[in-house]
């Protein structure tokens, strides 16, 4: 969901009380005439979310048959977004969240008139089943929750139904813009919206020792936030100062570092330094490639990477399929600053003994506008599958919406006002960074179509010595004008 949406929307309400008080301070013998009053103004102020809801549920009707989501069941968190057990009361992180879902479920029943069924799936099986609906019409779900790799997939193999298509706007709040932009041939496939936990629990940030950051004299790093100040450089010339090794003469996860991380790390640099390879929106009929214009600053960025990485033993990096091991150094008081997605926070406040706090990626230099990340492929989104076309696609566009404001009403602010920003984190600080983080992500077109042969280059050329990045960039991109117009081809003549 776009936080900067409902950020914007918050102080456009605000501008409006505060032009309400002008007026009442300015027209005193009018209230006293009409019997207006402040208070009487105030009470005209609504929810968009209930009213929308309260016009919807005038109108949607199911008839009382099945609906159904496909949803993959064997990766964290995507049970979470979808099944829920009855109501039990339960205060933690689960319970909350389940009782929200729970709520939202039930809800969507009523107000829709339908029987919400939930069809799990594994993840390798998810394709086959979805190619078994568009191909046989089962009628066995509407909606699809994969992860956006496999939705780019659907959408070429001509599974996907437009969202555009729909009558709904999804410029509101309760949907996500970023997506929105994600367009092919000025189509959408996929939306993330406020029915997503696992995309928002995949967006990387950086947490930092509080304990370690008063030992070592560091300046506060939120203050060097909001300067606009963490960047790169600033980072290495902190983290680069501390190393140290525990007397046993090899540097593992058990000595101290200035930064310990996944592999992923080359990949947060680059888009925290505001770079992609892909550019596309609704407004674009063909995907560009433009990295290229942005290379010698892509560069500059490898090589500070490299700094930070590889160089005075500064970072320890975590072994491919041991990603743990950077989260316990981190946990165990032996590194300043670390690096992953959201959804350690949860681990972080369980396990940690000592006091932490959340903090954006740094950005390539003072002049980059914003703080931006992204978010892992393996991030849920929410797709239709081509057969829901031979219904009533008013009724099912008003189902959909509902769903997801529901979602809006209940599940998200379950998870990302009483979880992730308030019990997952130790400060007020650490949920305005985290406010910051979420309104800026990236969505590279690069990372969910991995045929295209970019995703993992930085990530690799970060972790390796020697120019491998330029010379693999440019052997790929010398393919992408026919790939992408391979991609527009299968989506206009789809199977």
């Amino acid at each position: 969901m776009s936080k900067k949406i409902r950020l914007l929307s918050l102080l456009l309400a605000l501008l409006m009380v505060v032009s309400v008080f002008a007026a009442c301070g300015n027209n005193e013998d009018t209230q006293k005439e009409t019997g207006d009053t402040t208070a009487g103004q105030t009470e005209n102020v609504t929810d968009p979310v209930e009213d929308a809801l309260t016009e919807l549920r005038a109108e949607v009707d199911w008839g009382g048959n099945d609906f159904g989501i496909i949803y993959v069941n064997d990766i964290g968190g995507y049970t979470e977004e979808v099944e829920a057990e009855p109501e039990n009361g339960d205060e933690t992180g689960s319970g909350v969240i389940n009782d929200a879902v729970f709520e939202r479920n039930t809800l969507f029943e009523e107000y829709c008139n339908l029987n919400f069924v939930l069809v799990p799936t594994p993840n390798p099986s998810i394709g086959s089943a979805i190619m078994a609906e568009v191909q046989t019409g089962t009628g066995d779900f509407h909606l699809i929750t994969t992860t956006a790799d496999t939705a780019a997939r659907n959408a070429t193999s001509g599974y996907l139904y437009n969202y555009l298509d729909l009558d709904m706007d999804l410029e509101q709040e309760w949907w996500d813009a970023g997506t929105l932009d994600f367009a092919l041939d000025g189509r959408v496939f996929f939306m993330d919206g406020s029915f997503n936990i696992v995309d928002d629990d995949v967006t990387f940030v950086f947490m930092f020792n509080k304990e370690l950051r008063t030992e070592y004299k560091i300046d506060n790093p939120y203050d060097t936030v909001k300067a606009g100040d963490w960047t790169l450089e600033y980072f290495n010339s902190v983290v680069s100062q501390l190393a140290t090794e525990n007397g046993d003469g090899k540097w593992d996860e058990n000595d101290t570092y200035g930064f310990s991380t996944p592999g992923s790390i080359g990949n947060t640099f680059f888009y925290g330094a505001g770079l992609k390879y892909v550019e596309n929106s609704r407004d674009m009929d063909v995907p560009e490639l433009v990295l290229d214009k942005k290379m010698e600053q892509a560069l500059n960025v490898l090589d500070m990477a490299r700094s930070i990485i590889q160089e005075n033993n500064s970072t320890y990096v975590a072994p491919h399929g041991s990603e743990g091991i950077s989260r316990d150094v981190f946990i165990q008081g032996r590194s300043l600053f670390y690096c992953e997605a959201a959804s350690y926070l949860r681990g972080l406040n369980a396990n940690m003994e000592r006091e932490y706090g959340v903090v954006p990626v740094p950005k390539y230099d003072k002049a980059q506008a914003n703080y931006t990340t992204w978010r892992h492929s393996i991030g849920s989104t929410l797709s239709i599958p081509t057969t829901v076309a031979k219904g009533d696609m008013e009724q099912f566009s008003m189902v959909l919406e509902t769903y997801a404001l529901l979602s809006q009403k209940l599940v998200r602010p379950a998870y990302y006002d009483t979880m992730l920003t308030t019990r997952n984190v130790q400060d007020v600080e650490s949920s305005e960074m985290l406010d910051l983080i979420f309104l800026n992500r990236t969505y590279d077109m690069a990372m969910y179509f991995t045929d295209l042969g970019f995703n993992g280059l930085f990530e690799q050329a970060a972790l390796n010595s020697g120019n491998t990045f330029t010379s693999s960039y440019q052997a790929n991109s010398k393919k992408f004008d026919r790939q992408i117009a391979n991609i527009l081809r299968k989506l206009q003549n789809p199977r």
